[in-house]
């Protein structure tokens, strides 16, 4: 498909400039058409489209026996396109053709039936004719005053269409017109159900283009209006394919499971997943992405096993339910991209099998097989607009902002037909909708998928990367055992070539199939940590580190639905596996890292997609490795990556700029429900060289830590976690009650969060001599035995005796293994009247297992 440049090139030289941009226009006659079939001989609308601003006028010339010009006038923006309409006179001719003229000041082309001209067209334009309706598209178009029916079907005598409109009888036998049967039905109206009846054989079926199937009643078609849903999309443009922020989502297990939102219904519904726009807009994604929602058997289902490319899977809602979804999450600048599976359809309940008596929609005598089902037959014509004009509908008529193409390497795979119907399709999406984004999932990877079809590729915008998720989850695995190699990081963050890097490529740690048992995957939580509830220090942290590293990287990122929360429930299509929005509020700091580096990825150009990058720091024995991003506009960002499990508090590392570097994200930031060994909101560089730099700092890297740090800005405003006005690595710390703090911020909790930097504290010691007693004195490192607390005790001194000694072990187990005890009872029997924070020797602001060390280095000082 074309290359993001293409959509630049159109919004900044598509201009009043004297000359109209053909690749710009485009008129699809059996979608364009208002209504869609006109009928005897009705007046009816005709929409085209140009680059916005590229026009200056536009007309219409049709012909029904004498020649009449309509002018035509902008209608309303679509992306980087102005569609215009013209109204065409009702007729008492039984036929007329069009076609359209297009002037930019001084230059006037023109555009019909084979495409565009210089001078006026030869080819006799656009035809509708009212007698034989071959001018009216595949499937049921419901008009003014009923509907036409039209079907592929070359090998019956005759055919009829059956329905509610006329007692299921056979009264409105269809018309043959070549290889298609066609009719219209003047009482024939929306949400009526119908079927096709094909004479010899007596045969019911289904319209291979219903837009809606009730398989509750023998998969009945309904007659759906295609513009009766009102949109309230108007001003809505899909994101840039560089700004991009991917979240999958299954729709019937995404919602209902400790759910405060959603309608509890199982499966989950369109409805549903709209009444959940809010966390989308908070956590800051910008795109969802749909797994397949077109018609498959039965209720429950990953949808990889359709049996049609247009009729949207009725238990989760109506047509114009989805509509709804789409235009609600448009609403909030959200885009919805579709799954699509063309390599095969499901290998039960196939209706179009044998679909008119012969086998049309697939190879004879022997069909195309796929581990998962039959593919159809991409060398026939129809078949092969059978899948086009699907894509080209759901962008049209849903409002849809691109797809996902599922198993592309088995749609080349058995047929050479494959690989030119990917072609086709990139390619018409090109022409008409080239703000869409059009991803393949290429497994293995492959350059010529996204390769421009002009230089015979396949034409995608993006693909699923890979070679990144494998090493990504090898090395993060290998990492258990101390061991990864951070070159493989580094190979994978540089990219795999032209058409393997930037917005070519969709970056993930794990999507569907690694969570899904049936595909051989868990979530990676459970991986990690095997015992439930699968959120120790080692999932929490290996999972931030790793997904932050996809933020980070080049390419367009993507998270699973649940990612956003520790979700330890694998994928699956079952009511036990849907995503359990408890964990929400189980693991609130996980949310919080989630939406700020999702945040700090949208906000900072020098994280687009493509935007430049530098891997500088590659320490393969100490397993840390740094690169920058940077954008042409003086915007710089460092990432340190530690995949190892060491805390390094005097780690040296060189800084592209000088001056200060403020840390935007610390996965380990006690906020983030990590070991707390932060940064303190910013620092200076030194002019002592590394890393091929004149200057350098040395920070604290924490173990499985992803650190964001960013050249003389300061944190943005929403990082502001605690809200007392300064941006700084207070934000990210416990809301835990500690009654020796002063509640400075009043947030009705004295915590660590209080008295941080710039917040002078008189009663604190000035241990980091600074000038500020505050809390960043008092922290790991600093000589042990400074007073804490009301009663003046000192760390670790648990018995309040004045010192730390052996009669304060018996209290500090008693700390670890009843905290809540603990602090509820602290004045009285078995426990001592002292400080419970006493117990936190290492002073994160928890106490845990982690400060036993501390407490063993205090006892022996």
């Amino acid at each position: 498909m074309a290359i993001i440049q293409m959509f630049v090139i159109a919004l900044f030289f598509s201009a009043n400039d004297n000359n109209v941009e053909w690749n710009g226009v485009s008129h699809v006659a059996w979608q364009d058409r208002r209504p869609l079939c006109p009928v005897n001989g009705e007046s009816f609308n005709v929409l085209f489209q140009a680059y916005r601003f590229d026009i200056t006028a536009a007309r219409v010339r049709f012909d029904d026996g004498s020649v009449t010009w309509a002018n035509a006038y902008y209608d309303h923006d679509r992306g980087p396109y102005a569609v215009w309409r013209a109204e065409l006179p009702s007729t008492a001719s039984s036929s007329l053709s069009y076609y359209i003229e297009l002037t930019d000041g001084s230059d006037t082309d023109y555009y019909s039936a084979t495409g565009m001209s210089d001078g006026p067209p030869t080819d006799g334009g656009f035809i509708v004719d009212f007698n034989t309706l071959s001018h009216a598209p595949l499937g049921a178009s419901e008009g003014t005053s009923g509907t036409v029916f039209k079907v592929w079907a070359p090998t019956p005598v005759s055919a009829f269409v059956r329905g509610d409109f006329n007692g299921w009888g056979t009264g409105n036998q269809m018309t043959r017109d070549g290889d298609y049967f066609v009719t219209y039905i003047a009482n024939a109206s929306a949400r009526q159900m119908y079927k096709y009846y094909f004479l010899p054989g007596s045969s019911w079926k289904p319209d291979a283009r219903a837009r809606a199937l009730n398989p509750s009643n023998n998969y009945n078609c309904y007659i759906e209006d295609p513009f009766g849903y009102a949109w309230g999309d108007a001003g809505y443009d899909t994101p840039a394919f560089e700004d991009m922020v991917i979240y999958e989502l299954h729709v019937g297990t995404f919602s209902g499971r400790n759910d405060p939102v959603g309608s509890g219904a199982f499966p989950g519904t369109y409805v549903d997943v709209a009444a959940h726009v809010d966390h989308f807009v908070e956590l800051g994604i910008n795109a969802v992405e749909l797994m397949p929602i077109t018609e498959f058997p039965g209720d429950q289902s990953a949808g990889y096993n359709p049996i049609t490319q247009w009729a949207p899977e009725w238990i989760y809602g109506t047509p114009d339910d989805l509509k709804y979804m789409v235009d609600v999450l448009h609403q909030n600048g959200i885009a919805v991209l579709l799954d699509q599976v063309w390599a095969h359809f499901s290998s039960t309940d196939n209706y179009l099998w044998y679909y008119d008596g012969a086998q049309i929609y697939f190879d004879y005598p022997d069909a195309v097989e796929t581990p998962w089902g039959s593919q159809a037959n991409y060398d026939e014509p129809e078949v092969q607009s059978y899948y086009l004009d699907s894509a080209m509908y759901w962008l049209e008529e849903y409002h849809i902002d691109g797809f996902r193409m599922d198993a592309t390497d088995f749609i080349n795979m058995y047929q050479g037909s494959g690989w030119g119907l990917m072609q086709e399709l990139n390619d018409r999406v090109d022409n008409r909708w080239t703000d869409k984004i059009v991803i393949a999932e290429q497994l293995p990877d492959d350059a010529w998928v996204t390769r421009p079809t002009s230089a015979g590729g396949a034409g995608f915008d993006s693909q699923w990367h890979d070679n990144f998720v494998d090493r990504l989850r090898e090395e993060l695995l290998d990492a258990a055992l101390g061991d990864p190699e951070m070159w493989k990081i580094s190979d994978i963050i540089n990219g795999d070539g032209v058409y393997l890097q930037n917005t070519k490529v969709v970056h993930y740690l794990e999507l569907h199939d690694e969570c899904w048992p049936s595909s051989g995957g868990q979530r990676l939580v459970r991986t990690i940590d095997t015992t439930s509830p699968y959120d120790d220090q080692y999932a929490k942290g290996r999972t931030k580190l790793a997904q932050g590293v996809v933020m980070c990287a080049p390419g367009i990122p993507a998270v699973i639905q649940g990612t956003e929360w520790l979700e330890d429930t694998n994928f699956g299509t079952g009511s036990s596996d849907r995503i359990d929005w408890a964990q929400k509020d189980m693991y609130p700091g996980i949310f919080e890292y989630y939406k700020d580096v999702i945040g700090v990825r949208r906000t900072n150009a020098a994280l687009k997609a493509s935007s430049a990058h530098q891997v500088f720091h590659l320490n393969e024995s100490g397993n840390v490795l740094g690169f920058q991003r940077y954008d042409g506009g003086g915007n710089v960002l460092v990432i340190v990556a530690n995949f190892s499990n060491t805390d390094y508090f005097n780690y040296h590392i060189g800084f592209p700029q000088p001056g200060t570097w403020y840390e935007l994200v610390n996965s380990q930031a006690s906020g983030y429900e990590g070991n707390g060994f932060v940064n303190c909101g910013s620092l200076d560089t030194s002019p002592t060289a590394k890393d091929g730099f004149g200057q350098s700092a040395w920070i604290t890297v924490p173990q499985m830590g992803l650190l964001i740090f960013r050249h003389n800005n300061p944190p943005d405003d929403f990082l502001d976690g605690d809200g007392d006005g300064i941006v700084d690595v207070c934000d990210n710390c416990p809301d835990e009650y500690n009654p020796g703090q002063e509640n400075s911020d009043t947030d009705e909790f004295g915590d660590a969060c209080d008295n941080c930097p710039d917040t002078d504290n008189a009663d604190q010691s000035d241990d980091d001599n600074d000038g500020v007693g505050d809390a960043c004195d008092d922290c790991p490192g600093t000589d042990p035995g400074t007073t804490v607390g009301a009663n003046g005790c000192a760390i670790g001194d648990l018995n309040c005796d004045g010192a730390v000694n052996g009669f304060d072990i018996d209290h500090f187990i008693q700390a670890l293994d009843d905290w809540d005890g603990y602090v509820a009872d602290h004045d009285g029997d078995p426990y001592p009247p002292c400080d419970p924070w006493l117990a936190d020797t290492n002073e994160d602001g928890n106490v845990n297992g982690f400060d036993i060390d501390a407490f063993v280095t205090l006892l022996g000082a």
